[in-house]
């Protein structure tokens, strides 16, 4: 299973989201690259992705920005990395058709299929307030 930039910058964003939640105030996408140390205009196409997923809301408008669509402990690591990088699986192609008793390979295919599984139930048991937890509380540097 390979979580490319998408996934991450994605998750980076929504932690960062996370912490602005209680407030209520939308996030601009430019505060959250800046933060999160990510490329700005890759950030925003990503967050198009997530609010049609249904994870963020979008508010226009000169305080415009972003919002978490639900608490972020209702929000798990699989749902974001499934909205950026579609269905997870730590080989190729192994949705596409059953593994079939006897046939060559099969016991490794099955091997694929139960590490996949074990890994999908850690990133469903994770959520984004999860994940904001245990990131460093961020510092304020300032530059003169």
């Amino acid at each position: 299973m390979r979580i490319s930039s998408k996934g991450d910058y994605g998750l980076r964003a929504l932690v960062d989201l996370s912490r602005h939640y209680e407030a209520g105030n939308p996030v601009q996408v430019k505060d959250i690259a800046r933060r999160q140390q990510v490329p700005e205009e890759y950030l925003g196409q990503l967050m198009v992705g997530l609010r049609r997923a249904g994870l963020v809301h979008s508010v226009r408008g000169a305080a415009g920005g972003y919002l978490l669509a639900r608490p972020p402990g209702e929000i798990s690591v699989l749902q974001v990395l499934e909205a950026l990088e579609g269905p997870l699986a730590v080989a190729d192609g192994l949705s596409d058709r059953p593994a079939l008793a006897g046939a060559p390979g099969a016991a490794i295919r099955e091997l694929w299929c139960q590490a996949t599984e074990a890994a999908l139930v850690v990133l469903r048991g994770v959520t984004i307030a999860d994940l904001s937890a245990r990131e460093p509380a961020p510092t304020h540097t300032y530059h003169i």
